[in-house]
């Protein structure tokens, strides 16, 4: 009962993200133009920028605690009709936990306008005597260049704003809507910008950079929030492998870690 009333101070503290939704790696979390990589159950559309077949698996420890943490797994197929991907994201712990599976189709029509949908089954178990309950909901996803070196991006997460009930017990899936920018100054410095808005909780901003000294190693720098949350990681790449870790810092509740690795086939 005390991780779970732990929970409840943490959702809403972050009331404008799904908790089931594992963070990005991104600079200050500013992922939905991020173009060039996918990010599970952030933007469907960037999606269609992969060109090759790619796994990667996704581990977040907040604040420390193992029962807040989250783990996910996702798979990248492109084809020459649409791009594909499976993804799954689990929350919680034996007592309390949250499930959410997806799979996403994108497609570039020009540079103007990339297009993804995702189809998520989110369920919850609230605890072994009440058992689980789940639902289904859908997420879009677009991208436009503007420019050759200017990208938006746009979100929405659960716009039919879908929920959960059983009995007397309702569980809120947030809706959230983002929108955000990227900046290319080189190819090696970029700048990332977002905003995101939950239909009950104030907007968020998020912002940070990225550089790329070396093509094998890349450093990123940010923050989001109020009050405010700063971010630092950094990424290596060997070979096939992807290997990506980045450190949040909430300045009452401490320390999220998330660690990334992804196989390019």
């Amino acid at each position: 009962m005390l991780y779970i009333a732990f929970w409840c101070c943490v959702s809403g503290l972050n009331a404008q993200t799904a908790t089931i939704v594992p963070s990005t790696f991104a600079a200050g979390d500013a992922s939905v133009a991020r173009q060039g990589e996918w990010f599970a159950f952030h933007n469907p559309a960037l999606l269609a920028s992969e060109n090759k077949v790619s796994a990667s698996a996704i581990y977040e420890n907040r604040f420390s605690m193992k029962e807040l943490s989250t783990q996910a797994i996702s798979f990248a197929c492109p084809t020459s009709l649409v791009n594909v991907g499976v993804a799954v994201s689990h929350f919680g712990y034996s007592n309390y936990s949250e499930l959410l599976a997806g799979i996403t189709f994108a497609r570039t029509f020009d540079k103007w306008l990339t297009i993804g949908v995702q189809f998520n089954y989110y369920s919850v178990n609230f605890s072994n005597s009440v058992g689980s309950k789940g639902a289904v909901l859908a997420q879009i996803g677009l991208l436009s260049q503007v420019t050759p070196d200017f990208f938006v991006g746009f979100n929405a997460f659960n716009p039919t704003r879908q929920k959960v009930q059983y009995q007397d017990i309702v569980r809120d899936i947030p809706s959230v809507f983002s929108l955000g920018v990227m900046y290319r100054f080189t190819d090696e410095l970029k700048w990332l910008a977002q905003v995101d808005k939950e239909i009950s909780s104030d907007p968020i901003w998020k912002t940070g950079f990225e550089y790329q000294p070396v093509s094998v190693f890349i450093v990123r720098i940010g923050g989001y929030g109020a009050p405010f949350i700063p971010t630092l990681g950094a990424g290596v790449k060997w070979q096939n492998f992807n290997f990506d870790v980045n450190f949040e810092r909430h300045p009452s509740l401490g320390i999220t870690s998330i660690g990334v690795l992804r196989y390019v086939f």
